[in-house]
């Protein structure tokens, strides 16, 4: 099978799960497109990917947004995108994602047992949120984990929760693209690569999207937890 099909295949699962969830792109496809891709190829392509995916599911769940909830997490990841993308470019980043991911685990599984300690909406709260998630997106384009554990212990509901992160994601990608454009990360073969396989994209996030509305809030609340501790899990098991 071709690396185009492999590609193909790893974007459609990675996009229906995004649909669906309002995150985990990264955590389905990126895994998969590293095999046959370089990292320098691969990292900037799911920021250009997410994009798009980001689109679509606030298309869909616009109405929900309560953006004033993330504008201080947007705030922090935006000053620390620098700093994830000079460990892009300039560390082996593997000691740092056996952390990440150790970390992420730990909390996640907290969450799962049911433990939960809402933050209040203020900046001292949620600008360090922030920080931490611009610096996962600019080096491992996987701005996700910080934000999903914030609003999954915040309680917010479904829509609510899938809005909140599409939107911040959309924000933060868009200033993480303008990064690299300028920094030279993002080339003309990244783009020819990710349009390719903009089908694919479009026919999983509509899927995931439908896919969505049929999840109870119960259901959907661990899956997102579920999720979340899978990509802390991926990130050890490949850095061992």
């Amino acid at each position: 099978m071709s690396s185009l099909v492999l590609g193909g295949v790893a974007v459609f699962a990675g996009s229906v799960v995004q649909g669906c969830a309002g995150f985990a792109f990264s955590l389905v496809a990126a895994p998969f497109l590293l095999f046959f891709l370089p990292q320098e190829v691969v990292i900037p392509m799911l920021v250009l990917v997410s994009l798009g995916l980001n689109l679509m599911v606030l298309k869909d769940c616009g109405s929900s947004l309560d953006f004033k909830k993330v504008l201080p997490i947007l705030a922090g990841g935006i000053i620390s995108l620098p700093v994830g993308i000079w460990v892009l470019t300039a560390m082996d980043p593997r000691s740092f994602r056996l952390f990440v991911g150790g970390f992420i685990v730990l909390v996640s599984l907290v969450m799962l047992s049911g433990w939960r300690k809402p933050l209040p909406y203020r900046l001292w709260a949620l600008l360090p949120i922030g920080l931490f998630s611009g610096v996962l997106n600019g080096s491992l384009s996987m701005s996700g984990p910080p934000v999903v554990l914030f609003l999954s212990n915040q309680g917010v509901d479904k829509d609510e929760f899938r809005a909140n992160l599409a939107a911040y994601f959309l924000s933060l990608n868009l200033a993480t693209i303008a990064l690299y454009i300028y920094k030279g990360v993002l080339t003309g073969q990244v783009t020819l690569i990710t349009l390719s396989y903009a089908p694919v994209l479009l026919i999983g996030t509509w899927l995931g999207i439908k896919a969505s509305r049929l999840l109870p809030e119960r259901v959907f609340r661990r899956m997102t937890l579920l999720l979340i501790a899978a990509t802390g899990l991926v990130m050890i098991i490949s850095n061992i």
